[in-house]
């Protein structure tokens, strides 16, 4: 563990790792025989783990990424963002640090319900939209974006095709809510994590964000959790009520 990560952990005790919690959540969706959809897949490989003789798991996105795995379980996205799966396809959609790239809230759901079974659930992990480091990320879109991916770039050694523009639009419980129930999608579960990981360039800057996230917790529960994974749920069809026959 590092020196860091040993900081962190005397402010957050006990705090589960973000990834590894969402993995947690769709392992808990997924039937041992089920079929899944990273919708915005990036280079594919972040739910292979989920893959095996039962599952299928597919992944999605608007171009081939150029190390992308598993080609035979990619589609490219329409060009309008619609998915090339027929409706009622999938047991789980997922997407990780998608939402906040999402600009037409009203399509994307609307894939995602279109494609899941009755039943069916949403998982998605993004960064939260009151968390202030959302307010230092909408600074840096103001300049070109060309500007940012090599900045991005040099702070964290994400290379510049995995550096997207930022929208926010759903990325609060309540905007999600609003979008969710508009394509007839519910709210089923809600979880946020704590973590600094946009501060690990630096030392003092780490340590000085760990000690202010702690301080919005203590002043309301979930101002200090960066990262939030949402489960959203396609309602299955409620049986008529049927009345028995006068004997």
């Amino acid at each position: 563990m590092s020196i860091m990560e040993e900081f962190f952990q005397r402010w957050f005790p006990a705090e589960p790792c973000a990834t590894t919690d969402f993995h947690r959540v769709v392992g808990e969706h997924l039937p041992a025989n089920g079929k899944m959809l990273d919708f915005g897949c990036g280079d594919n490989a972040l739910m292979e783990r989920h893959r095996n003789e039962g599952r299928e798991v597919w992944g999605a996105d608007f171009g081939v990424h150029p190390e992308l795995k598993h080609s035979e379980w990619f589609r490219p996205l329409f060009p309008d963002g619609s998915l090339p799966f027929a409706a009622d396809t999938f047991d789980v959609v997922s997407s990780h640090m998608v939402m906040e790239h999402v600009s037409e809230s009203a399509r994307f759901f609307g894939e995602i319900e279109r494609v899941l079974k009755p039943g069916g659930v949403y998982v998605g992990q993004s960064i939260h939209a009151l968390h202030y480091v959302v307010g230092v990320r909408r600074a840096f879109d103001l300049l070109p974006h060309r500007w940012v991916q090599r900045l991005v770039k040099k702070l964290y050694g994400r290379e510049e095709h995995d550096t997207f523009p930022t929208c926010y639009r759903v990325n609060s419980r309540r905007a999600i809510d609003r979008a969710a129930r508009a394509a007839r999608l519910e709210l089923a579960g809600w979880h946020g994590y704590a973590n600094q990981g946009y501060f690990m360039f630096s030392t003092l800057v780490f340590r000085q964000a760990v000690r202010l996230d702690w301080c919005l917790e203590k002043l309301r529960p979930g101002l200090g959790k960066i990262y939030f994974t949402v489960v959203l749920r396609k309602p299955a069809p409620v049986n008529e009520l049927r009345i028995p026959a006068a004997a």
